[in-house]
Order: C-alpha cells, then sequence, then structure tokens
C-alpha cells in the first residue's frame, strides 16, 4: 500500500494499479527496458493490473515474467470496458495511468488518475479527466516510488 496525507486533500490508500499498455507502457507494441524494473518494484507494494486493446498482440510477452495481471479487452467499448474493470475494487484505493481516449473514464473513476503525454502525445479526454499529467511512464512511476512527490503536486 502507498499512504499519502495530500494537505486539503483527503489520505491516499492506494493498494491497486491499473495501466493502460500501449503509448503508456510501451511503443509500439514493445515495453519500455525501464518499466519492467520499476513494475517490479512497484509490486511490493501495489497490485498491478494492465488493461490493453493488445494493437500490436505482444501484451503477453512483453510482460512475461512481470509480477502483474493482463486483462486483454474483448468488447467493441473499451472506454467502458477498461472503467468498469475498476468496479471490482474499492475506488479510494485505485491508481489509474493512461494516455488515450480509451482511458479517459478510467482515469476519472480512480482515486488518482494519471495522464501520461508520451510518445505518443495523449487525449484530451484523457488529460482532462486526470488528476495530474507527467511526460513521461517514468515520472509517474517516480511519485509512486517517492510518494512526497505527490503531496507537493496535489496539495490545496
Amino acid at each position: 500500500m502507498i499512504q499519502m496525507k495530500i494537505p486539503g486533500r483527503e489520505t491516499l490508500n492506494l493498494e491497486i494499479l491499473i495501466l493502460d499498455f500501449n503509448g503508456t507502457l510501451a511503443l509500439d507494441g514493445k515495453m519500455f527496458e525501464s518499466v519492467k524494473d520499476c513494475l517490479i518494484r512497484l509490486s511490493k507494494s501495489l497490485q498491478i493490473h494492465i488493461l490493453t486493446s493488445d494493437t500490436y498482440g505482444t501484451v503477453e510477452r512483453q510482460c512475461k515474467g512481470l509480477p502483474v495481471q493482463i486483462k486483454v479487452l474483448e468488447s467493441m467499448d473499451h472506454t467502458t470496458e477498461k472503467a468498469d474493470y475498476l468496479s471490482q475494487f474499492d475506488n479510494q484505493e485505485i491508481i489509474a495511468i493512461g494516455n488515450g481516449a480509451n482511458d479517459h473514464l478510467m482515469l476519472k473513476r480512480a482515486h488518482l488518475g494519471i495522464g501520461i503525454i508520451g510518445f505518443e502525445g495523449a487525449s484530451v479526454q484523457a488529460l482532462l479527466s486526470a488528476d495530474l499529467v507527467v511526460n513521461k511512464i517514468e515520472d509517474a512511476f517516480g511519485l509512486l516510488i517517492e510518494p512526497q512527490r505527490l503531496k507537493a503536486t496535489l496539495r490545496r
């Protein structure tokens, strides 16, 4: 669990990390090498779930051996499917990270939504639904590894 008291807000008690794959953890279906080490490190304090349309058909291979649960989306409405996936958890425990238009409801529903701009750019809907926005996934992971950074960014 990541616990953090944010001045002017409630205490964050985060246990579940929900991640988009392409555009967030990967580019063109290939996971960034730096992400693998971060996922291993974060798995000591968070349950990690990857939700993906798996555009390139690579998610299983790219995540092999990592402490993550993978959900390849099956419906015709990936925006709603991603958001609905969160309903199995207490929203107060969820961090969601994504960049695409199909991530916007997931980011909005999570207790802490982080938008990634990255190499693909980011959907305006995703950015407007996020609590904060960073340039790349490593920056988002840095906020979770060093949660005092969250305090500095989210205090009111």
